[in-house]
């Protein structure tokens, strides 16, 4: 989806999208890391640049939907991050930072897009890229229905060459955040985690 179709799928929420943290392989991964400078790629509503922001980082977040960011500056603790409405594929930090993460950014040039984030990592630092996966079609998790967009860990991993150290590339299966959508069912979902740290 585009910038407009985001923002009229946020519109139409009341209060967000999804869950309001973030993927629980995520708090698992940040819950080992010193804070320092972190940027949240595709933050939509907000809630993994705030769990963040709440636990010391400094959280530059960057969203290409308007009514993403809305949501995202009303929800408690907003103003201790600092917000950027761009495009990820076109927007750049002023500098490397301490950690990367990207949850759910789905796009044609998937690769290319994990490709750039991860050379905003600086020497040390983590990547930590969560997405829905391909299998996730044939498991019946909610999310897009195009294999072309979704994930798989051999993508992920060749996104990224030699510049880092892979901890942990592999498909992960959660309870979907989603159940609400689903009549009150949750279901399980198949998404694939990445985790590096950039080389020294």
């Amino acid at each position: 989806m585009d910038a407009t179709q985001w923002d009229e799928r946020y519109r139409a929420s009341a209060g967000g999208v999804w869950a309001t943290e973030p993927p629980a392989a995520v708090r698992e991964i940040v819950a080992e890391l010193t804070p320092g400078a972190a940027i949240d790629v595709a933050t939509g509503d907000g809630r993994t640049a705030i769990w963040l922001a709440a636990r010391g980082w400094d959280v530059t977040a960057v969203d290409f939907s308007s009514a993403g960011l809305a949501l995202a500056a009303a929800r408690p603790g907003a103003d201790s991050v600092t917000w950027a409405h761009a495009d990820v594929r076109e927007w750049e930090p002023a500098a490397s930072v301490d950690l990367v993460v990207s949850c759910y950014l789905h796009l044609r040039d998937s690769a290319a897009a994990v490709a750039r984030i991860a050379e905003w990592v600086a020497p040390g630092g983590t990547l930590v890229v969560i997405g829905h996966d391909v299998d996730n079609i044939a498991a019946g998790g909610h999310g897009p229905s195009d294999p072309a967009i979704l994930y798989t860990p051999e993508l992920l991993r060749g996104a990224l060459g030699d510049r880092f150290h892979l901890v942990r590339c592999a498909q992960v299966v959660r309870e979907s955040d989603d159940a609400e959508l689903r009549g009150g069912h949750a279901s399980a979902a198949v998404d694939t985690l990445l985790h590096a740290v950039r080389v020294r």
